[in-house]
Order: C-alpha cells, then sequence, then structure tokens
C-alpha cells in the first residue's frame, strides 16, 4: 500500500519526535493486521522529507533500521510500564549515538547557535538523530508523557500532551471507542 505525505500525516506519523515515526513504522490497524512501513517504498521519502534528513546516495540500512526500532519499542514498553530500560536496549541506542564530528558556531538570521556538525553524513548520522530525538526526550522532565495505545492491538506510541496526563489511546475516536464497546459488549454477554 502506497500512501503519500498527507495521508501519512493524517494517520499521525511525523507529528512529534523522529523516534515516535520510526517506532510506529510498524504499524497495526487496531484489529491486530501490521503493516510494515520501512518495507513500502512511499514511508522512507516521507520520513526523510519531515524530518529534514539527507541520506546522501548509499542504500538504505534496512536491517539497522528495523534493529532500532526493536530496541526503541523495547524501551517504550519499559518507559511506558515505569520499569527500566533493559540493559541492551541502552547499548544498541549508545552504538548508534557514535558517530564522529565537531561543534560548530552558525550563525542564523535571529542569532547565533551551536550544533554539533557530523564528519560525514549518511544513514548512520539520520540513525544517530533518531536515537538523539529519544534521548532528549528520556533526560527531559516529559518522559513520563511517552505512552502505548492501551488497544491491544494497536500498541501505537504516543506522546501525552494531555494536562493530567491520562491519555490511554492513540485516538480516542478509534481506539478508545473499539475498547468502550468490547467492554460494553463483554458486560453484556456476562448479563
Amino acid at each position: 500500500m502506497t500512501l503519500t505525505p498527507d495521508q501519512f500525516r493524517a494517520k499521525g506519523h511525523g507529528k512529534t519526535a523522529p523516534w515516535v515515526d520510526l517506532v510506529n513504522s510498524e504499524e497495526w490497524d487496531t484489529y491486530g493486521r501490521p503493516t510494515d512501513w520501512l518495507d513500502d517504498p512511499s514511508w522512507l521519502p516521507f520520513f526523510l522529507a519531515q524530518w529534514q534528513f539527507d541520506a546522501g546516495p548509499a542504500p538504505f540500512p534496512k536491517a539497522k533500521f528495523k534493529r532500532l526500532r526493536h530496541a526503541l519499542r523495547r524501551c517504550c514498553d519499559g518507559v511506558a510500564a515505569g520499569t527500566r530500560i533493559p540493559e541492551g536496549e541502552l547499548r544498541e541506542l549508545d552504538a548508534r549515538l557514535s558517530v564522529t564530528g565537531k561543534r560548530r558556531l552558525v550563525h542564523l538570521g535571529t542569532g547565533f547557535e551551536v550544533r554539533f556538525v557530523p564528519r560525514s553524513g549518511g544513514w548512520d548520522w539520520i540513525l544517530a538523530e533518531i536515537v538523539r530525538s529519544f534521548a532528549m526526550q528520556l533526560t527531559g522532565e516529559t518522559v513520563s508523557r511517552i505512552r502505548i495505545c492501551q488497544n491491544r492491538d494497536c500498541r501505537w506510541v504516543f506522546y501525552d500532551t494531555t494536562k493530567a496526563r491520562t491519555r490511554r489511546w492513540c485516538s480516542d475516536k478509534v481506539c478508545g471507542n473499539r475498547e468502550r464497546v468490547r467492554r460494553a459488549r463483554a458486560r453484556s454477554s456476562r448479563s
């Protein structure tokens, strides 16, 4: 299934951070049927453009992306459950962050900024930036806002922006409503 960038955005991709998009590139349709967007040629150009990544001419290292996605998913499972992130996943993230480069002072239109500039860009740099976006979430005060949809057939990772931090579903209209219907049917079948 090939989607346009607008269709990806309508599904919820491209809204929070690169790490969220990578984790959700393995998507369930809320009925438990998976789609692996890393296998679809329309997802990668959307992802690269959305986060302003330039991969260069090297071929796409799909296996590295799938391995990182798996590690990030396990990290999210731990964070959302309030448990420790497994050491193996932390080692995987650390390994991806290891890119060489230097810090540079960059003049912006309104001032200056210190940026880390990699020695070489490409896929390893993109993987490092994905991990960096997750690390920034982990080290900030908002780590408790990382959630996983409570619909067991969805498991979409999202960032809870509610004031009370009580959001349970990726979409109250889809997964939330489906869960309420399941509970109502279960109650009526017991009656």
